[in-house]
Formats: C-alpha cells, sequence, structure tokens
C-alpha cells in the first residue's frame, strides 16, 4: 500500500468533517513531523482535529516521525511555518509516494523540490473515486461550511474527477 506524510491542515480539515479515515484506508503509513503533532495535537486542544489527530496516534496508523536534515530543516524554515516546514524535509529525505499539504505556498516549495503533492479534496476525491465514501459534494461542502477555502474550479474538478461517467 502507498504511505504519505501530512501536514496539518488535511488532519484538521478531514477531522472537521468526520473523514480522517480516509487516511489510513488510502496509505499506510501515516507519518507526521513532532511539529504537526504539536500544532494539532498539544497546542490545538479544544479544537478540531486534536482529539482525533490524538487517537490516531494512539491507535498506530498515524505515526510520529522526526525529520533527520537539520540543514534542509534550517533552510525551509526561511519561508515556511514549523509544520510545513517539518513535512516537507521528512518526505524529501523518505520519499514517500505523497506529502499531503494544503498550503499554496507549502505546495509550490515542495512541488519545486519534486515531491508528489495532494491536499484535503485531492484525499476525498481519492476516496470517492475508490469507493471509500460516496459523499463528496456533501463532504465539500461541509469543509466550505466550516471555513475552509475550496475555489469554485476545484470543487467542480473533483466533482468530475470523483464521478468520470459523467464527464
Amino acid at each position: 500500500m502507498p504511505w504519505a506524510v501530512s501536514n496539518s491542515s488535511p488532519l484538521i480539515g478531514l477531522s472537521r468533517v468526520g473523514r480522517l479515515e480516509v487516511l489510513p484506508a488510502l496509505y499506510d503509513p501515516v507519518w507526521i513531523p513532532p511539529a504537526v503533532q504539536r500544532e494539532v495535537v498539544s497546542a490545538g486542544q479544544s479544537r478540531a482535529g486534536s482529539p482525533e489527530v490524538a487517537a490516531a496516534i494512539a491507535a498506530g496508523w498515524l505515526q510520529v516521525v522526526e525529520p533527520s536534515d537539520a540543514a534542509l530543516l534550517a533552510r525551509l524554515r526561511i519561508d515556511l511555518d514549523p509544520g510545513e516546514s517539518e513535512a516537507i524535509a521528512l518526505a524529501l529525505t523518505t520519499r514517500p509516494d505523497v506529502l499531503v499539504i494544503d498550503e499554496n505556498k507549502g505546495r509550490k516549495i515542495a512541488a519545486d523540490y519534486g515531491l508528489v503533492i495532494t491536499g484535503t479534496v485531492g484525499l476525498l476525491t481519492k476516496a470517492a473515486q475508490e469507493g471509500i465514501i460516496d459523499t463528496l459534494q456533501a463532504d465539500l461542502n461541509r469543509l466550505r461550511s466550516a471555513g475552509f477555502r475550496i475555489s469554485d474550479r476545484l470543487y467542480q474538478q473533483a466533482l468530475r474527477a470523483s464521478n468520470p461517467d459523467t464527464n
């Protein structure tokens, strides 16, 4: 099964719509760096994602792994927040099948390094394509209602991709 490294935003977004289980259904294992754990679980206590991510770590399918390249991490921290920096550094040194990240700046930097990337909408779309979920439009609407920004173009693209028979 393919495996992934994730940043904070997808964990929070999936938790907000009750779909964190999509990650282990698509990827095994899923790694997060310590900064992501701190951001979501420790600093994020009482916010969306905190109890779900803590439970996923306790269950063992979400694993906290320290990035090993300190020099790379220092370079990334110039332009990115700690979670994004550590997630990209971890992905660059371990080469997972995919880096799960939503923020545009982080996505651009990850792509510049040649990483395969997806985001929350991409995960939900893939889960719909694989029959893991059958409520993509409802999930996207709930994400939007929770304040998660999804452009109309991406929204429509996801719906088309999840149901290729209507194209």
